[in-house]
């Protein structure tokens, strides 16, 4: 049955590889900031707000992703498991 729902979700579903690689997205630019902020002394104020502006941007546009990819993964979930209780 498990191989069944891996293979729903790949062929048209959200799996969880999805779902992992989105959440790594969001660290990469999170530490990126994280990073500016830690060598924030070496840059001119207008330098630092530009970057930061941009790793902001960058950030939440990848959080908006996790979270439509979180919605797509439950709603397969809920797909599957109203279909497997009908099936019983």
């Amino acid at each position: 049955m498990e191989e069944r729902s891996i293979a729903s979700r790949r062929d048209g579903g959200i799996g969880k590889l999805e779902c992992l690689i989105q959440f790594d997205e969001v660290t990469y630019w999170l530490s990126r900031t994280r990073d500016l902020i830690s060598s924030a002394e070496t840059y001119s104020y207008s330098a630092f707000q530009e970057s930061f502006r941009e790793l902001r941007r960058e950030a939440r546009k990848s959080e908006f992703a996790l979270l439509l990819v979180l919605y797509k993964f439950e709603r397969a979930m809920k797909k599957e498991a109203d279909a497997n209780q009908q099936g019983q």
